[in-house]
């Protein structure tokens, strides 16, 4: 399916300004409408504020800050956005729901990886963490360190997996693969075990008009993560392509696992689906 609309994460945060350029590339290259959605966190009284007086107070200033805040970035994406479709939105409320609501209308996501020790209080939830698994729309999820000009998708590593979730992932990268210059297919066993089989994968994007190689590789389930993120490091890809939570959402919070791995050191922009 072609990139027709593109759901932008707006947010009072450092890497607002990034996604906003990635958006913005992007919708040049795919001739997309950007739907750019700013969500204000709903604000909380501080702890030993009491009284009528100091809560009306306190909820004038933080309203008239998120109001400015909002005022400001919404200079930005129209500068950014100048000759392109798109539509500013402004919501209040929980970031990954306001985003699932609007994913279904939507081609591809784009959030920025998210970190309570970069963000603070301003955007404490975690948005990339959350948001694949509460829609069926592909996340771009991009990483803290993430230059505005560089090119993503030139150099395309797929970690395969014969699973739902993988071939969501594949499916839905087709616009970035089909004019990539590079494809590298990974596939992980584990010690002692039949190979996963790569090489279909490869086969049907042949059919597809799509060049790609296979890479084979081994590991313990636990080292899937930073097996991943080594290979994509030396083969120097700007874009992952993979599936999010393999396993149920409880198993990934306590044994951990390739996709809490990967978001956690996340150095490259990964395209994930679930």
């Amino acid at each position: 399916m072609p990139i027709t609309t593109i759901l932008l994460h707006m947010a009072n945060d450092d890497s607002h300004a990034t996604r906003l350029a990635v958006a913005a590339a992007l919708a040049k290259r795919f001739k997309a409408h950007v739907e750019a959605l700013y969500i204000a966190t709903p604000v909380s009284m501080p702890a030993g504020a009491t009284g009528r007086a100091a809560s009306y107070g306190f909820m004038a200033e933080a309203t008239a800050i998120a109001h400015e805040n909002a005022e400001r970035i919404a200079d930005e994406v129209r500068l950014a956005l100048d000759g392109l479709s798109h539509r500013w939105t402004v919501a209040e409320g929980d970031h990954v729901a306001l985003l699932a609501e609007r994913a279904p209308y939507a081609d591809l996501a784009i959030v920025g990886q998210s970190s309570a020790e970069r963000s603070g209080d301003r955007v404490p939830l975690h948005v990339p963490d959350r948001l694949p698994l509460a829609t069926a729309c592909p996340t771009l999820v991009l990483p803290p360190v993430q230059p505005a000009a560089a090119p993503i998708g030139r150099n395309v590593l797929i970690a395969w997996k014969n699973s739902r979730e993988s071939t969501h992932a594949v499916r839905n990268a087709m616009p970035f693969l089909e004019t990539a210059e590079s494809v590298t297919v990974l596939t992980v066993t584990p010690p002692g075990r039949p190979s996963e089989d790569g090489t279909a994968l490869v086969d049907w994007l042949t059919r597809h008009g799509i060049v790609a190689r296979h890479h084979p590789a081994t590991a313990t389930p636990g080292e899937v993560g930073d097996l991943i993120l080594s290979v994509a490091a030396d083969l120097g890809a700007d874009l992952l392509v993979m599936g999010a939570y393999g396993h149920s959402r409880l198993r990934e919070m306590v044994l951990g696992g390739a996709t809490r791995t990967v978001l956690a050191a996340l150095p490259l922009p990964a395209l994930m689906s679930h």
